[in-house]
């Protein structure tokens, strides 16, 4: 779970900025978004995902991924293993993350309706905001961004690239 640690004051002026050109190599470094539930396939050993996110994780890494997450990502991931596994381990898992310095990806508040948009789009029961964060995140720098590292879904349902389910 080493992602190269990158703390930019403005990230998101400096994300947008980035210059995608055309036929850049394969090994080019990869901007992923990873969603919660990915982190907690990682750290759950007995999660239906540990062994796929593994795998993942080594073939992002090799390629020199930058992970990048919400705002509200480290707060979902140790919730959840509160509630699945123990408080103590969340802790542990908490400081562990803040001690990764993940990139974090926020939307400007005039980007806010984004989140609302992708959240009026979906039909299915149980869909989370945090969710539709993300994909306005997605949205807002899809030039940026290679895609999500997630098992979910509803990111593939809306037109995301879903590294969780592809040949990286």
């Amino acid at each position: 779970m080493a992602a190269k640690s990158k703390y930019l004051s403005n990230l998101e002026e400096e994300f947008l900025a980035k210059e995608i050109k055309p036929g850049e190599s394969e090994d080019m470094i990869l901007d992923v978004l990873v969603d919660a539930d990915a982190l907690i396939a990682l750290i759950k050993t007995d999660d239906p995902n540990h062994k796929r996110a593994l795998s993942i994780s080594r073939v992002l890494q090799k390629k020199g991924c930058i992970w990048y997450i919400s705002p509200f990502t480290i707060g979902e991931v140790v919730t959840v293993i509160s509630h699945k596994i123990s408080q103590t381990t969340a802790k542990k898992v908490l400081k562990e993350l803040r001690r990764q310095n993940l990139n974090e990806l926020t939307l400007k508040a005039e980007h806010t309706h984004l989140v609302n948009g992708w959240f009026i789009k979906q039909d299915k029961k149980g869909t989370s905001y945090f969710d539709c964060y993300n994909m306005a995140i997605l949205d807002r720098y899809k030039k940026q961004l290679d895609g999500i590292f997630s098992f979910d879904s509803v990111y593939k349902k809306n037109g995301f690239k879903l590294l969780g389910n592809t040949n990286l």
